[in-house]
């Protein structure tokens, strides 16, 4: 196969430095692993005039199928759609991510002037040490948001994406997201941890929630499929009131409100469901936190009560309120922070 010009190769970091001012060339792109996440990207980066030459998959029938999506080859393993790239996206489960990058690097493919980059939120970009070793360049880019499928590819405008590179690749991963309509970010290998856990906490856990609170409008008598599109309209407005006013700005309901009343009733209703119970007395409790304990002490000493109840402690008076103030202590810490 006939060399691509240097020019349009993405640079290691032993390559020479790019002239002032001039964009990144768009690089020949692969693709390995066209499940959920490299299938929306490999149809958005096409749309947006990158050339994608390869898909491989362990399922040939998905890399043929991404494959024909977007004039590309389904090829029949990493290694091949490596030699065939200038950049190469391994969008495969998280266990396999090492192994695979091992794998192309003891292949003698030659990496130098090519592009490894994983997709993972929870992995630094040292996952990919073995493809580094062998002079590729590294890097990792995470959209930061639920991905499912080909067709996701059209909600990717507006995506924030977590980069973390090797400084001659940062430039050529900045210009994709850019020219996906995406927003890079950095996110530092040390804190790559805590940032999938925040992605995780924002992204899944709401999911979660909706899917319980279906179940106690349907125990209500809704019609299950209205419930669940009630629920996600009123997630959906939630989540744009955050991004308009910050998450504390944000919040409502009987604990903003220090309606210790309703949340009584609340509790009440759920004690023949004790999951949902220590479930909704936990994030009441956050709720708390974060909106801050000044003139909400009513509230604080139902949740404080209700915690030592699910504990299996006595409902003693004074142990409540010893329990409330530690709370609203807590919620002052909080709102102060």
């Amino acid at each position: 196969m006939r060399r691509a010009p240097q020019r349009d190769r993405v640079p290691t970091s032993r390559g020479a430095a790019r002239p002032s001012g001039e964009h990144p060339p768009r690089p020949r792109i692969a693709v390995v692993g066209a499940g959920r996440c490299g299938s929306a990207l490999a149809v958005a980066a096409h749309a947006a005039g990158y050339r994608v030459t390869a898909v491989a998959s362990r399922t040939p029938e998905n890399a043929r199928a991404l494959a024909a999506r977007v004039g590309a080859d389904a090829v029949e393993s990493a290694v091949v759609a490596t030699r065939r790239a200038d950049l190469i996206l391994l969008t495969v489960p998280d266990g396999q991510i090492t192994r695979v990058a091992a794998t192309i690097a003891a292949s003698g493919a030659a990496l130098g002037g090519r592009g490894l980059v994983h997709c993972s939120g929870a992995h630094p970009s040292s996952a990919l040490a073995a493809a580094r070793h062998a002079a590729g360049a590294v890097g990792s880019v995470h959209p930061l948001r639920s991905l499912t499928g080909g067709d996701a590819a059209c909600q990717l405008p507006g995506t924030y994406f977590a980069i973390e590179a090797d400084e001659a690749l940062r430039p050529v991963l900045e210009r994709l997201v850019c020219d996906l309509g995406g927003v890079p970010f950095t996110v530092p290998a040390a804190g790559r941890a805590l940032y999938h856990a925040a992605a995780v906490l924002a992204g899944n856990a709401p999911l979660a929630l909706v899917a319980r609170a279906t179940v106690l409008l349907e125990s209500a008598g809704v019609d299950p499929l209205l419930a669940g599109e009630a629920l996600a309209s009123l997630l959906e407005g939630a989540a744009q009131n955050a991004r308009r006013l910050g998450a504390r700005s944000a919040l409502t309901g009987p604990v903003v409100r220090n309606d210790a009343e309703t949340v009584q009733r609340h509790l009440a209703a759920l004690r023949r469901d004790p999951d949902t119970l220590r479930l909704y007395r936990e994030l009441a409790a956050e709720t708390l936190r974060t909106a801050g304990g000044t003139g909400r002490e009513a509230v604080a000493a139902v949740l404080a009560s209700a915690g030592a109840e699910l504990r299996g402690r006595p409902r003693r008076r004074g142990r409540s309120r010893r329990a409330a103030a530690s709370l609203s202590g807590l919620t002052g810490a909080r709102a102060k922070g």
